[in-house]
């Protein structure tokens, strides 16, 4: 029971860290272009995992192998699209709506998943349903006509490869140790990145001391810090809870930027909110309520 309980605190605080990385995001995004950002960002990621990778492959004697460089250059590439969408995004979209956007993947995942002839469950599709209305709600302006912003679109397409990336994840992780994994796609995101800046982007000192606690929050905290706990935690905990436990980062978006940014919604806005936090908790919680002799085989 106490361990449960232990990883259970520990994903409860990875959501919100996570959560809280947003609004660090937001307010990077005021000095830094996205480029720059994330490169900043994924190079302190991956230089908190190395010595943690190192440790990994002196213990159990198993060098970085050829198979898992290129699941981790697969996966770095993903990322590099999935982050980049929504670091263009965030600024204009702010840290609530982007959370809740963003969290549009868990929804996706067992959807896309279909593609990937994975088993799926009605559930999955009821959530669809409720993710529908949550986005016309949070995208579209009351008296408006449905026309998506630009950031919106961009938070949107970011999702899907979230979704995309969860579901290769799943796949490359049970061939290759998670560490590695995750440290070469960090790296391989950082140096993607810092290519992209430094050929498209302007980079200045004096921005880049501006943004600095932004960046060392989502590098050191949120990438670094929230992998462990989240590896951690989710060694005691079933993944259908894991999930749900993790889903309660888009709320700690909300709250972050509320706290941090001022940022305030409109009635519409938090009923898109609590629709899509719904439909993300029905998604997961098919795994956990109905039985695998149930599941519809698409």
């Amino acid at each position: 029971m106490k361990n449960e309980i232990r990883s259970a605190a520990l994903l409860f605080l990875t959501a919100a860290i996570w959560g809280f990385a947003m609004s660090a995001q937001r307010e990077g995004s005021q000095y830094l272009s996205p480029l720059t950002f994330n490169a900043f960002r994924f190079t302190l990621g991956s230089a908190v995992l190395l010595p943690l990778m190192i440790r990994e492959i002196k213990r159990n004697g198993e060098p970085l192998t050829g198979k898992e460089t290129g699941k981790g250059i697969v996966l770095g590439c993903i990322l590099v699209l999935a982050s980049f969408l929504q670091q263009m995004s965030v600024g204009e979209a702010g840290a609530g709506k982007s959370g809740f956007l963003t969290a549009l993947y868990v929804v996706l995942v067992p959807v896309i998943g279909v593609l990937f002839k994975k088993k799926t469950r009605i559930t999955t599709w009821l959530a669809l349903m409720l993710a529908l209305p949550a986005l016309y709600f949070l995208c579209v302006p009351k008296g408006e006509s449905i026309a998506l912003k630009g950031s919106d679109t961009g938070l949107l397409a970011g999702a899907v490869f979230w979704a995309l990336h969860i579901l290769v994840t799943d796949e490359f992780v049970k061939k290759v140790s998670p560490l590695k994994l995750c440290t070469v796609q960090f790296a391989v995101g950082a140096v993607m990145n810092w290519i992209g800046a430094l050929l498209f982007e302007t980079i200045t000192a004096e921005n880049i001391l501006h943004a600095l606690i932004p960046v060392l929050y989502c590098g050191v905290m949120s990438t670094g810090v929230g992998y462990l706990c989240q590896t951690i935690g989710q060694k005691g905990c079933r993944p259908a809870f894991a999930a749900l436990i993790l889903s309660l980062e888009s709320v700690f978006c909300v709250i972050s930027g509320a706290l941090l940014l001022g940022e305030r919604m409109d009635v519409r806005g938090y009923a898109g909110c609590a629709l899509m936090l719904m439909a993300v908790i029905l998604a997961q919680a098919g795994a956990i309520f109905i039985p695998a002799k149930e599941e519809t085989h698409v």
